[in-house]
């Protein structure tokens, strides 16, 4: 049985730990920052935006990226439907990220990848089906958006929990359509 004793010292372990926590990330910088555009229309025709992230991307960095609209005319409402639909029907067997209804913003996407490739081929609709990721090419290829992903890239060596936090309040900053914040 717990002692009731072991939970009165946890706020300051708990504030012990958050401050390491802190004096961490305070001195963690992206390396590099790069950033790629394409359209929604013409997503079969997206090898090359792929192809420029992979001579960018190597291994043995950690990514974190943001997918968002580029200022045009659109109806995030009819973004929001759309892909609902494909969500809901599981068009094409696809595992769509989740919506976030309340958040009406250019912000499609933040996440972290150390296979950012890979990642954003996922995203484009062309990886494996039963991962969740955007899945473009199957909900917007319809809609002539242009759409802007941008990247950071990170030296490996730091505690998960580093660019966990730096991904959390990316994401809390952007406030994304789609996705979740926090451990996947």
């Amino acid at each position: 049985m717990t002692n009731p004793d072991t939970f009165d010292d946890l706020p300051i372990k708990a504030r012990a730990s958050l401050q390491k926590l802190s004096d961490l990330v305070v001195g963690t910088r992206p390396i590099d920052t790069k950033s790629w555009r394409f359209f929604t229309n013409g997503l079969s025709e997206q090898t090359a935006i792929i192809n420029e992230v992979s001579q960018w991307a190597s291994k043995g960095y950690i990514y974190l990226y943001i997918i968002e609209l580029v200022a045009q005319p659109y109806n995030i409402s009819d973004l929001k439907e759309a892909f609902s639909e494909a969500k809901n029907t599981k068009r094409n067997d696809r595992a769509y990220a989740r919506l976030n209804s309340d958040n009406i913003s250019v912000c499609l996407y933040v996440g972290s990848s150390r296979g950012l490739p890979g990642r954003l081929k996922q995203h484009l609709g062309y990886g494996h089906k039963d991962t969740f990721a955007l899945q473009l090419a199957h909900w917007a290829s319809t809609f002539d958006l242009e759409l802007e992903i941008q990247c950071a890239k990170y030296q490996l060596g730091q505690s998960a929990a580093v660019y966990q936090i730096l991904e959390d309040i990316l994401w809390e900053q952007m406030s994304p359509m789609f996705g979740r914040k926090g451990m996947k």
